[in-house]
């Protein structure tokens, strides 16, 4: 017997026989009112979407019970599947905030953040450069750096916002946003001193 047998009337018989003690199956599986009830929906629907391509080898009802069933395999699966993932992101997570919180965290990482600062600064044109450090190191002025080198304000902004969004990229695996330019600015400071 194929589904496609099966009429209309017949169908909605077996829904309405069968949905809510296929749904008390499927609870007793996920443990989830909603999430039974979805998935006997499911099942009835793609039943009846599908009844061309079925071959009914028992019965009917036998035959959505068993996807029923399926389905809820299916969900128990993913939602391991889902608990593995928070489980790994949460564990991420918590060893991200030891080693943040951690007092030491500046000097373990200090040698490294002052080399990357040092090729990056290598790397800026000579320009972009003597902007930046003028900055930092003079004290001086965007006015100031503008007349000393000869530039607009607005080109001094932009050359020294590029170096520091250039240092946040460079350094984010090291340290938290807020503490990257306290970092910077030391090892600046002491690589010039």
């Amino acid at each position: 017997m194929t589904a496609s047998e099966i009429t209309p009337q017949e169908f909605g018989r077996l829904f309405l026989e069968y949905r809510e003690k296929f749904i008390s199956v499927a609870r007793s599986y996920v443990r989830d009112e909603i999430a039974a009830e979805d998935i006997v929906s499911g099942c009835f629907t793609s039943f009846w979407d599908n009844r061309e391509k079925i071959v009914i080898e028992v019965s009917p009802e036998a035959y959505i019970l068993q996807s029923v069933k399926n389905r809820c395999i299916n969900y128990l699966r993913d939602n391991a599947n889902r608990m593995r993932a928070h489980e790994q992101r949460y564990n991420s997570a918590m060893a991200r905030i030891r080693v943040m919180e951690s007092e030491d965290l500046g000097f373990i990482f200090r040698s490294d953040i002052e080399a990357i600062f040092s090729r990056l600064l290598e790397k800026t044109p000579e320009m972009t450069r003597n902007i930046f450090c003028s900055s930092r190191f003079e004290d001086l002025t965007y006015e100031e750096i503008a007349q000393k080198y000869n530039v607009s304000p607005r080109k001094v902004k932009r050359e020294i916002q590029s170096v520091l969004s250039m240092m946040r990229q460079s350094l984010k695996d090291y340290l938290p946003a807020a503490a990257i330019p306290l970092i910077i600015l030391k090892a600046i400071s002491d690589m010039i001193a």
